[in-house]
């Protein structure tokens, strides 16, 4: 019964947004406000378990890091994404681009890279240092791809995005066209 009133408050919450979101139109602030507010009382609602999830947002593993110059890593080298904007439980290490678990669970990871004009790049990401995806662009223009990835991970697993070749280069700058993410979705 309790599983039932938890899904029944989310889908009020969903069918109060999507009121917000077509009543507010003409006021951009306004809708923006209140569903924020919405947000709010989704975050503040107990789960079944009857834990609040509020308090829970800053112990859950997270990062998100930007390259902010084109890099050339060499062969099976971690590219280190040096513009960190979030490291929640500092996983993320931007001076190595590698993510050390500290929490075990599954997580979500996911990267961008793009290429300079005209070369080709292939890149992969590894857990451990055992290559899980790959990623490899050719255009005669700068070429963007995205991956992402769901894996279970243990307490002290490390994830890197790894260039496959010494004559890659990423391409970045101050627009921060390459990223790298990440966070815990479950234990």
């Amino acid at each position: 019964m309790i599983l039932t009133d938890h899904f029944t408050c989310i889908l009020m919450i969903l069918l109060c947004a999507e009121m917000v979101m077509g009543t507010c139109k003409s006021d951009r602030k306004l809708e923006c406000s209140l569903l924020g507010d919405l947000l709010e009382m989704a975050m503040k609602h107990k789960s079944p378990d009857k834990v609040c999830q509020c308090g829970r947002r800053t112990n859950i593993p997270a990062f998100s890091a930007m390259l902010t110059n084109s890099l050339t890593p060499g062969n099976g080298k971690a590219i280190k994404f040096d513009k960190v904007v979030t490291n929640i439980l500092n996983g993320y290490n931007p001076t190595t681009g590698i993510f050390t678990a500290l929490v075990p669970g599954v997580y979500h990871f996911s990267y961008t890279v793009t290429t300079d004009i005209g070369k080709y790049l292939v890149v992969y990401l590894t857990l451990n240092n055992t290559k899980q995806h790959s990623t490899w662009l050719l255009g005669p223009k700068h070429e963007t791809g995205t991956t992402s990835i769901i894996l279970n991970i243990k307490k002290g697993d490390q994830v890197a995005v790894k260039s496959a070749d010494n004559n890659f280069s990423i391409f970045s700058n101050s627009n921060m066209y390459s990223t790298f993410y990440g966070y815990l979705i479950s234990q």
